[in-house]
């Protein structure tokens, strides 16, 4: 087996067989929003990928930066897709709405055959958040992939995924060590960068936090899941047009700490950080090195200085525009979005303890209107101002919130959340009711 690196969580594996297995595709282009991948992809390395034909698709979620229209749109649509046989239709209705309709859908921690006497076992979401929290909101999301190969060698995915050291001893002694595996080393929350009530320091504050629990993470998940070879991945973006000012707010460890980490451990010569084109051999798991790859052992200043590049991207949607004999009744739409809301809060059992405050404003930044959801109610309606009671507010452009009702963006992905300015009263973080806004849609 070999791999290489592309962006993201995008791998080329070359199967012992010869059959090519791509997973969530997307190296090029902006991600839905704001999300643009780091370091870039050289023309190359891309063009190579968008003539390769891949035998199989592996799409872990349905996150932009891993379902990726633009980028799939370069493939044959009948090539087999590989996704989980999750609860929801929203994955296999994305797929087939850009005409991906051939799914070979698996079961979860089953050991399934792939081909030529490759197999594959899926894993679905481990938790609700990155501190293992269990979650009420029926919302599956990431999935993992362990990979075997006919020539006895073992890849495990684990993408996006929440996975804790717990999970990862799990894996290792039910599925055995493998060769190598892909961890995920970034959180991909919002917080602190979209918190409006924040400074500076204090977002800098939370960040070395975030930062400093990801790396020790990494290192026990390292520790657990006892891989050969461990590839940090998944966490390769910056944030463009008017959210780039806060990439310097990223979590992203460098690849210095994470070796540090390992090596503190009795874990060295663990790491492989892989940058766009360079290859991994499972059978010498030695690493060859694109030439072309830019911004190898970059640094947060590299980072940060990149992301300001891209500020004047303009945000997809900004684009937005109805004609002008359509007016959108924003009232009976928040109204109709509120009773789904709580229609599912009622079916999952969920009772969160903070009102919701929808603070949105034109495209000139002045206040359009404040929509106040009180979440022991169905409905929901236009005020004043917040109550005295817990609240969670957003604030964020009218044809944002437009495009995230009426399913256009997910609530729950970067793209659109790091252009959400969030403020809460008091300061606790509930991660199911900021999950659970996924389902404040027109579609729930």
């Amino acid at each position: 087996m070999k791999l290489r690196y592309v962006a993201n969580a995008c791998f080329e594996i070359t199967l012992a067989s010869g059959r090519r297995l791509l997973t969530d595709p997307w190296f090029q282009g902006p991600c839905q929003q704001t999300w643009w991948n780091f370091p870039p992809v050289h023309e190359r390395l891309a063009d190579d990928i968008r003539a390769s034909r891949p035998d199989l698709i592996y799409i872990s979620h349905l996150h932009n930066d891993h379902l990726h229209p633009e980028t799939l749109a370069a493939f044959d649509r009948a090539t087999p897709v590989i996704v989980g046989a999750m609860n929801t239709l929203n994955l296999k209705a994305a797929l087939a709405a850009i005409g991906f309709r051939n799914l070979l859908e698996v079961p979860f921690e089953t050991r399934t055959p792939l081909a030529a006497g490759a197999e594959i076992v899926l894993f679905r979401d481990f938790h609700g958040n990155t501190l293992g929290d269990d979650t009420q909101v029926a919302y599956d999301l990431d999935t993992s992939l362990y990979l075997y190969d006919a020539d006895g060698t073992r890849l495990f995915l684990g993408v996006d995924n929440t996975l804790l050291p717990a999970d990862a001893a799990r894996i290792a002694a039910e599925y055995g060590p493998p060769d190598i595996a892909q961890l995920p080393y970034a959180s991909a929350s919002p917080c602190p960068m979209s918190m409006a009530d924040y400074d500076d320091g204090r977002k800098a504050a939370a960040t070395a936090a975030l930062r400093a629990r990801t790396v020790a993470n990494f290192r026990e998940l390292t520790r657990a899941l006892a891989p050969k070879r461990v590839i940090p991945a998944g966490g390769e973006y910056v944030l463009g047009g008017p959210a780039a000012p806060l990439s310097r707010f990223l979590p992203q460890p460098l690849a210095s700490e994470l070796a540090a980490a390992l090596d503190a451990a009795g874990l060295a010569g663990r790491l492989a950080k892989l940058y766009p084109g360079d290859a991994l051999d499972s059978a010498t798991l030695e690493v060859t090195l694109d030439p072309g790859a830019r911004f190898r052992d970059f640094s947060d200043a590299d980072r940060a200085a990149y992301a300001l590049s891209l500020g004047d991207r303009a945000p997809s949607f900004t684009q937005l525009k109805l004609p002008a004999d359509v007016t959108f009744d924003w009232l009976r739409a928040l109204r109709r979005c509120a009773a789904n809301y709580a229609a599912r809060r009622r079916k999952m059992g969920f009772e969160p303890a903070m009102d919701v405050y929808l603070d949105v404003t034109a495209r000139d930044g002045a206040r359009r209107f404040l929509f106040g959801l009180p979440l022991d109610g169905d409905d929901g309606g236009f005020c004043e101002g917040p109550g005295s009671r817990p609240r969670l507010t957003y604030r964020l452009d009218e044809r944002l919130l437009f495009a995230l009702v009426t399913g256009m963006l997910s609530w729950n992905a970067m793209e659109a959340s790091a252009l959400i300015g969030i403020s809460r009263e008091p300061d606790v973080y509930t991660h199911d009711l900021h999950r659970s806004m996924v389902h404040f849609t027109l579609l729930s």
